[in-house]
């Protein structure tokens, strides 16, 4: 990526001091704008690999949704293999929220046990309940659990359609009580029985830990990341707004020495080396 700015640059500073020089493209926004598209992608894949990172390192806010009375709590306590929840037959128990920390294989799961989402006219119920809808907002992994001993009703579908733009695991629960007959993971959290539930966990991070960078691996080297990619939205802006090359190149340069400070290292002779390699100045 460093390298693709010094291209762009190189062109820009060729285009400005030798416009003689007949082998040198003329250069136009409509020659930068692709490459720095190009280079805008990247950088949003790496920092999305990143982010990834950084949430499997610090553990994944992982939140358990469902009705009332359908195993919520019975589920925590056996992921947890304790009994911090709760566990009555009576909907409604869990009012607040009970949280705790398990490792499948290599990643964290930050567990939120939340009260069921349901409509209510209890007044300490209902504010469990938002509290439950906000956790849910920003939790990165969603447990969606259903009785399994009963068909989906209205409060179901509409806890499918809540939770559909969120990576999410669909469980049914009970399966003492059940036949397996609908697509999706099959427990029995009083039972213990929750092997399937562990598979699929282990399965679902399983590509992000092999794709995990270590290059990016702290809070300052993320920030310059994140500068450069402004830069080089700067830098578009201008490409637009049909700039001067010569002051587009001003944020295209500061990306550049933006990732080359993640290497602990900024030198203008790269841009001299560039510019005599790919254009043979000075013959």
């Amino acid at each position: 990526m460093i390298d693709d700015l010094m291209d762009i640059i190189a062109q820009i500073e060729v285009n400005i001091d030798y416009p003689e020089y007949e082998d040198v493209e003329q250069l136009t926004t409509n020659d930068l704008l692709p490459k720095t598209n190009d280079w805008l992608e990247k950088i949003d894949h790496i920092l999305s690999r990143v982010q990834t990172g950084q949430m499997l390192k610090k553990g994944i806010d992982t939140i358990i949704v469902g009705k009332p009375n359908v195993g919520k709590s019975s589920l925590l306590n056996a992921l947890l293999e304790e009994d911090k929840a709760i566990v009555t037959d009576i909907a409604g128990t869990t009012r607040d929220l009970v949280e705790g920390q398990i490792h499948i294989g290599s990643v964290q799961l930050n567990l939120i046990d939340t009260a069921g989402i349901r409509e209510s006219n209890d007044k300490i119920e209902q504010i469990g309940i938002e509290k439950s809808q906000e956790k849910l907002k920003d939790a990165k992994l969603v447990l969606l659990v259903f009785d399994g001993s009963k068909e989906l009703d209205e409060e179901d579908k509409q806890l499918l359609e809540l939770t559909k733009d969120k990576m999410r695991l669909i469980i049914y629960n009970k399966l003492d009580k059940a036949e397996a007959n609908k697509d999706g993971i099959w427990i029995s959290a009083s039972n213990k029985e929750i092997q399937p539930l562990i598979d699929a966990l282990e399965n679902l991070y399983q590509n992000d830990l092999l794709k995990e960078d270590p290059l990016l691996s702290n809070e300052r080297q993320i920030g310059l990341l994140n500068l450069a990619k402004e830069d080089m939205l700067r830098a578009k802006e201008a490409m637009n707004r049909m700039v001067e090359p010569d002051l587009i190149e001003i944020d295209i340069q500061a990306a550049h020495d933006h990732l080359k400070e993640i290497l602990g290292e900024v030198h203008r002779e790269d841009l001299l080396d560039t510019l005599f390699s790919k254009f043979c100045l000075g013959k």
